[in-house]
């Protein structure tokens, strides 16, 4: 074989070589496109889902928050209204202790008319004391007024047969809000 035999085989095996390299590698950009594709596809669609999830979440959070928001809010104005229920409380305990003698002596005869029996003892509020005395001389029936003065602002103790009736101002006011607490509430707050 001569020399230009050899170099047009040579020529042909190179030829088929670059035509078979050019195949493989058609080939494998088409496999390697495949496989991105499909990549592609599959970050996409966890993409998707995680989208999906971080909306729940978000969902989730801000629900909680504004659950959280409205509770907190309703307690603040639960405890605005306290704040107003007391101040209307603590001015009518001050109005009370203005009261003038006669319409104390009038809520004291009222009182010891419902509550005292004959022969209990009677112990004022140290400023109680002359209008106590005059109150209980209005009582159908006798009862007996202390020498010493009750540990309370204003008002009375009633001491009687193994019982002790506390008539201070604080407690009639007391017994009061406890009675018409929802009442004053539902004034106030309609």
């Amino acid at each position: 074989m001569g020399n230009e035999s050899a170099a047009n085989l040579i020529d042909r095996i190179l030829a088929d070589a670059k035509e078979a390299a050019a195949k493989v590698l058609a080939d494998a950009e088409a496999s390697a496109g495949g496989i991105r594709e499909s990549r592609d596809a599959e970050i996409a669609k966890k993409a998707e889902q995680a989208q999906k999830v971080r909306e729940q979440q978000i969902g989730v959070i801000l629900n909680g928050c504004r659950t959280r928001a409205e509770l907190d809010g309703r307690k603040e104005t639960l405890r605005a209204k306290r704040v107003l229920l007391d101040s209307v409380f603590t001015e009518a305990y001050h109005r009370m202790l203005a009261l003038s003698n006669e319409k104390r002596e009038a809520m004291f005869l009222s009182i010891l008319k419902k509550e005292a029996k004959a022969n209990d003892a009677v112990v004022p509020a140290k400023v109680d004391r002359d209008v106590i005395r005059t109150t209980i001389a209005r009582l159908p029936f006798s009862v007996k007024l202390s020498d010493r003065d009750a540990d309370a602002e204003a008002g009375f103790l009633l001491l009687g047969d193994g019982y002790e009736k506390d008539c201070s101002m604080k407690a009639i006011l007391r017994e009061l809000r406890d009675a018409e607490e929802t009442n004053v509430a539902t004034i106030l707050f309609r």
